[in-house]
């Protein structure tokens, strides 16, 4: 007879055991009890919580990735821009340099004859005037637009030079 109920029990204890879910098992739960501890590792609820915890982890890995992919690609276009904007900003510099050097140069050789004077200082004048506007959080728009002008200069510059019989 002992045995017979010892029997019913762990057959009942199996049947329970089949019955719990993985939501139900909680491997940090300390108030479970030991048989249900049992139903829920004979069950194949932990394993099954293993799986989905391994499965998140899985998709936060690859979601990481994504992120992080993501932010070397902008950080490699900020890269880009901010090379873009210093290396046309070397050029403009160095037009208005040799723009500069160009003006002085017709001043010091042509400086006696007022009409060049006044075709000199009205260049001059432009040329400060595109100096002044600043050129630090310039956009791309405002930059082309001074390129222009600045081509606009030197074209100036070289009707100057040919009204003076220069090549």
């Amino acid at each position: 007879m002992f045995l017979r109920n010892c029997l019913c029990l762990a057959l009942l204890a199996s049947l329970a055991g089949c019955a719990t879910t993985a939501s139900q098992c909680n491997a940090s739960d300390s108030n479970a009890s030991l048989i249900g501890k049992l139903n829920c590792d004979y069950g194949g609820g932990y394993a099954e919580g293993v799986r989905n915890s391994e499965q998140e982890l899985l998709s936060a890995k690859e979601q990481n990735r994504q992120f992080n992919e993501v932010y070397a690609q902008l950080s490699a276009l900020q890269a880009s821009t901010r090379q873009d904007l210093q290396s046309q900003q070397r050029q403009q510099a160095s037009l208005e340099k040799s723009l500069n050097d160009l003006l002085g140069t017709l001043k010091a050789r042509h400086g006696n004859k007022s009409d060049v004077q006044k075709q000199i200082a009205g260049l001059e004048q432009q040329l400060k005037a595109n100096q002044a506007t600043p050129s630090q959080n310039a956009s791309n728009a405002q930059i082309e637009a001074r390129k222009q002008k600045l081509a606009a200069l030197q074209q100036q510059v070289s009707r100057l030079q040919l009204s003076l019989g220069y090549e």
